[in-house]
């Protein structure tokens, strides 16, 4: 199989020339040595934003590569391998980590607003567990799915569970530490939120956005 760098080169040397060609392999990411179809969507993201920001070194004024046509050519057709980052919460700390760690995967696939919005979801979601289970996982990822970037995230704990949630859901309970406030808030940042939770069993909550992606 080829390999990402391989599959440009024909582009770049019919732009520039070989001799000018290898100088700029020299500033790519290093996941372009590694098989086209076989990137994270994060490498996938690192790769395209290089040669998006770079496209006058793979057009000429009559042979224009539009985005799509690059991406086609880092992925080979597949769609990028999901890229997961999972967390112990147990402190206010792991919270702040959780959400500087959703912004920084979702950057460069969604807005600044949408990576806001979901580093907001996924750091209210640590907190709960943090303030009530006292110990619990977290995990984030982000997937391709050809016309929609999705992301995802996953909070379980071993803690007392959620003994109203059908309350909490409604809107009509409020706490001192605002585990009803967290929940809802939650809800309204995503497209989907599911919690599995009963006395004493622990809690798992998962929710997911999925972001259209722009014209190349």
């Amino acid at each position: 199989m080829l390999t990402i760098l391989e599959a440009i080169e024909p582009m770049m040397t019919d732009a520039l020339g070989l001799a000018a060609a290898r100088s700029v392999f020299r500033t790519l990411p290093s996941a372009v040595h590694q098989p086209t179809g076989s990137l994270d969507v994060v490498e996938v993201r690192d790769v395209m934003l290089h040669l998006e920001t770079s496209g006058r070194l793979f057009a000429t004024p009559s042979r224009p590569f539009p985005a799509e046509l690059l991406r086609d050519v880092v992925t080979r057709g597949s769609a990028a391998k999901p890229s997961e980052r999972r967390f112990t919460v147990s402190s206010d700390h792991d919270v702040l980590v959780v959400q500087r760690a959703t912004q920084a995967l979702c950057r460069g696939f969604f807005d600044t607003t949408g990576c806001a919005r979901l580093a907001t979801a996924s750091s209210e979601l640590a907190r709960n567990i943090s303030m009530y289970a006292k110990q619990g996982t977290l995990t984030l990822r982000l997937s391709d799915e050809n016309t929609h970037w999705r992301f995802d995230v996953s909070a379980v704990d071993e803690g007392p569970g959620i003994h109203n949630l059908a309350e909490i859901l409604r809107g009509e309970y409020r706490s001192r530490t605002g585990l009803g406030r967290g929940i809802i808030g939650t809800r309204a940042l995503l497209d989907e939120l599911n919690i599995d939770t009963a006395p004493g069993k622990g809690t798992r909550i998962t929710g997911h956005r999925r972001l259209r992606k722009g014209p190349s």
